[in-house]
């Protein structure tokens, strides 16, 4: 990889990571469901994420040098090329990790992202607490965009597309936070956190832009509005 500068650097795949500092930050809500609260302070280390979701252009050079199967929206297993830069999606937990091993990276855990998103300040939305009247990701609720098509949902760390475009994976258990008397049937080792919300609605879960909404999705699910992004510990 190379140091572009301070803040961000240009990992094996190509993409832009951006320094997310270490330090405590806000995590939670009582404002929206159940499964949000009780709103906790996290302490993490640096770490860098990326910029941009994970594009069908990266993933088709990981299948290049890894034999991977396709995405099964890959007619013929080869990708569409309208679709390039937009986020790759129908990829399941185990492929998502498999690309992240390859490119040097990991799954961020849920705490990650969701610092990633809001910063330090327990922001509602990346950008702040107030709702965007220009578009988002979240708008179309029918087909994704090219990944930054929307510059104005960038968080604090300068990450890009955190509020839609595609939910994401993340390495996190569904359960309830610490402190939390939330009953859920769905908590335990069961599904996977997703976070982001996406242009289309993942099996009737709205997208709130809300930095501090989980999702959740079988480890082993697909989905046309289901991608990811991957982290790496500052070294």
């Amino acid at each position: 990889m190379t140091h572009a500068q301070t803040d961000s650097i240009v990992a094996k795949d190509g993409a832009t990571m951006v320094l997310v500092p270490a330090g405590n930050f806000i995590m939670g809500s009582l404002d929206g469901d159940a499964d949000e609260a009780p709103s906790h302070r996290v302490s993490l280390p640096a770490f860098y994420i990326d910029k941009f979701e994970v594009t069908h252009e990266q993933y088709a050079r990981f299948i290049a040098e890894t034999k991977r199967a396709a995405p099964i929206d890959w007619p013929n297993g080869t990708m569409p090329a309208k679709l390039a830069k937009h986020p790759v999606v129908n990829v399941t937990l185990a492929d998502a990790e498999a690309y992240a091993k390859w490119a040097g990276k990991r799954l961020p855990t849920e705490a990650e992202w969701e610092k990633a998103a809001r910063g330090t300040n327990g922001n509602i939305y990346p950008w702040g607490n107030e709702p965007k009247k220009t578009a988002t990701g979240t708008d179309a609720k029918e087909h994704t965009w090219p990944v930054g098509s929307f510059a104005d949902d960038v968080s604090p760390c300068g990450a890009i597309d955190m509020a839609g475009n595609v939910w994401e994976w993340t390495a996190s258990w569904y359960d309830r936070y610490r402190g939390s008397d939330a009953v859920e049937l769905e908590f335990g080792k069961k599904y996977r956190v997703i976070r982001g919300g996406g242009a289309i609605d993942y099996y009737g879960m709205p997208s709130t832009k809300r930095c501090a909404t989980r999702g959740r999705a079988m480890p082993y699910a697909t989905y046309d509005g289901l991608g990811f992004r991957c982290v790496m510990e500052r070294k």
